[in-house]
């Protein structure tokens, strides 16, 4: 069986990274189109257009993303990009800004360069883009064929931004080890998908060795070995797990769980990393772990400052608890499960999750 796998190209990484930028972006062609989230781009604008002027790349635009990853938004910026004849796309800023760009660019058929200004997820590297509607719900993901050319991770940058952010990221690394363990237990073993689940323990290990240290550092904004090898976790490791795993281990409860809250909008303001941590807990509920491993569980996401209760994303009403159950239930994550789930199992796991949270 011929299997084709994307592998993310040159990696830049640490302490002002984006000053190797224009050197490398040179060798992709004379023009460039830029992308990204607004703040993303005010806060990393200077050094780029600093870096391209210096190695001769034109910029023929510079644009906001459009504040979600959605086909429309993909079909403008792309068309803004063939209007300009860029030879490569450059996307800066979070998951929903870098995905927007991956689209782009593969719609276009260019080479794309990613900067993730806060490590938040592995979107940097990884050949997928999650849509969403105009309205912020998640509506499907889009498997790409190649992975990004290029990735500068500059931890200068992504100390830049709030604390909460890293918190985000763990949240979303975490559960490369619970879903990935959980699905690849209703597959054939084969190289591939152990090599995603071990990477997804190492992810686990790192995680939870230098987490909790690596958000002090966040926190004061100062560079540490914690911070360097946390940031790794999230977005190259994590990342390496998505690819070994392909489209059917990517995912399970924990995302499906997060996909489900996104059809309520009081809880749009939290990031997709500390759901989908929170969904973690919910994973081994659903399980029916222990209580003491469950615990365990809890006590690493305090941590790490994770949600481990319900009310820390959002004040429920029954009715929309029941949305986010019957939409989690039904996602393609959630039937990476080794067994059916229904909404009503999603809702006992929650309650469960809430009642051993409180005892911590």
């Amino acid at each position: 069986m011929n299997t084709q796998l994307p592998f993310p190209g040159r990696i830049f990484r640490g302490a002002d990274a984006l000053q190797y930028i224009g050197e490398y972006c040179k060798t992709l062609g004379k023009r460039v189109y830029i992308l990204g989230g607004k703040t993303a781009l005010e806060k990393t604008q200077e050094i780029i257009d600093k870096q391209m002027a210096e190695s001769k790349v034109e910029i023929i635009a510079t644009d906001w993303y459009g504040g979600e990853c959605s086909r429309a938004n993909i079909q403008h910026l792309a068309d803004r990009a063939m209007a300009g004849k860029a030879d490569f796309i450059l996307a800066v800023g979070g998951g929903k800004a870098l995905d927007t760009g991956k689209a782009v660019a593969a719609k276009c058929l260019l080479p794309i360069v990613t900067v993730p200004t806060i490590a938040a997820t592995c979107a940097a590297i990884t050949p997928l883009a999650v849509l969403y509607d105009e309205k912020g719900q998640f509506a499907d993901n889009l498997f790409l064929t190649e992975c990004p050319v290029a990735t500068i991770i500059d931890t200068t940058v992504i100390l830049g931004a709030p604390s909460s952010w890293l918190a985000a990221g763990i949240g979303d690394t975490l559960a490369k080890m619970y879903e990935l363990r959980a699905a690849a237990s209703r597959m054939q073993p084969t190289s591939l998908t152990m090599a995603a689940v071990s990477n997804g323990q190492i992810c686990y290990d790192i995680i939870k060795h230098f987490g909790k240290d690596a958000l002090e550092s966040a926190e004061n904004m100062r560079h540490s070995t914690a911070l360097d090898a946390t940031v790794d976790a999230i977005v190259l490791f994590a990342g390496m797990s998505s690819i070994y795993g392909g489209e059917k281990l990517r995912n399970a409860a924990a995302h499906a769980i997060y996909n489900g809250f996104t059809k309520v909008p009081k809880s749009h303001s939290v990031a997709h990393g500390l759901i989908v941590g929170y969904g973690n807990l919910c994973l081994l509920a659903l399980e029916e772990k222990s209580d003491q491993e469950i615990l365990e569980e809890i006590k690493l996401a305090n941590r790490c400052k994770i949600p481990t209760t319900l009310r820390q994303i959002a004040s429920l009403s029954k009715e929309e608890l029941e949305i986010i159950a019957e939409a989690s239930s039904k996602t393609t994550a959630m039937a990476c499960m080794p067994f059916e789930v229904s909404k009503e199992m999603v809702i006992n796991a929650i309650k469960r999750v809430d009642s051993l949270a409180a005892q911590v």
